[in-house]
């Protein structure tokens, strides 16, 4: 597929030097550059998304923290475990 594209000129020279520096073309680098855009977006992405659901688990243990009041999860199971329980 063929796209167009404005670019001022400073830009496309910019664009043909690193190209050349490279040994590749024009057309070559900008996939190059259109792909590490969209994989840097993806990894951002997915790390907001992560990070929201870190933050509803938080939220969600506090709550269950403030419901749970002055009960000792730990002194709990301690208790079934002893023999009688």
């Amino acid at each position: 597929m063929r796209i167009n594209a404005i670019m001022s000129d400073d830009l496309v020279a910019a664009l043909d030097a690193m190209a050349r520096e490279h040994h590749k073309s024009r057309s070559e680098l900008l996939r190059e550059a259109a792909e590490l855009l969209i994989s840097t977006y993806q990894r951002q992405r997915e790390e907001e998304q992560r990070r929201a659901r870190r933050q509803k688990a938080i939220e969600t243990q506090e709550l269950l923290r403030q419901k749970a009041g002055d009960w000792d999860g730990v002194a709990e199971v301690r208790k079934w475990r002893e023999p009688g329980g």
